[in-house]
């Protein structure tokens, strides 16, 4: 089954109970019935406007428009259900979150629990190859940061090849650890995703 109705990595699907998943599959297939819904009255309405022929009219688009808007308003609903109820059903059993580097805390909004595990391991970690690792290794986070883990892990993941390349290009050109930090400092201010919790 395709999943689209929220934005997971394979790992967090797969650290998901039974139940969770069975919650997932709920929503998704509620989907996919509101996806034929619209395809078939899109279908139904267009067959009528061809029959009375103004199918080229203002109506189809008006009536489209209005079919859409109403589709998704009922998907971002479901959306918001689901993710609600991940949000504070993804507690782990054991002792993991107790080991975490940094506060866990289950009733933290979603943008709070990025702000405070990104401080961590953007204070933490200075070498951005090292930072991913650590992050790619964190099971905490994937369960944690919900539907932000996987922008989360594509920006560390960005930032451990740029820093990989820069430091080959200086390495080459043997200024490496003169610019090391100077390189940190420009690529901290140009990338323009999820800026810093900081003030």
């Amino acid at each position: 089954m395709k999943i689209d109705i929220i934005s997971y990595t394979d790992a967090q699907y797969a650290a998901l109970s039974a139940e969770q998943l069975l919650e997932v599959q709920s929503a998704q297939l509620k989907k996919n019935r509101l996806d034929l819904k619209l395809e078939e009255e899109k279908r139904k309405e267009k067959h009528r406007l061809l029959s009375n022929g103004v199918f080229l009219s203002k109506v189809w688009e008006l009536y489209c428009e209005k079919l859409q808007a109403e589709y998704e308003a009922e998907v971002e609903n479901l959306r918001d259900s689901l993710l609600f109820y991940l949000r504070f059903s993804a507690r782990p059993d054991g002792s993991d979150s107790d080991d975490a580097p940094y506060e866990v805390n289950y009733s933290y909004a979603m943008d709070e629990r990025l702000a405070i595990v990104r401080e961590y391991y953007d204070e933490t970690y200075t070498n951005g190859a090292e930072r991913f690792n650590a992050f790619k290794a964190d099971t905490v986070a994937v369960q944690y940061l919900g539907e932000l883990y996987a922008p989360l892990y594509d920006y560390y993941l960005e930032g451990s090849k740029s820093y990989e390349l820069e430091r080959e290009r200086l390495r080459k050109g043997g200024v490496w650890e003169n610019s090391k930090l100077r390189f940190f400092l420009f690529w901290g201010r140009s990338v323009g995703f999820l800026k810093s919790s900081k003030a």
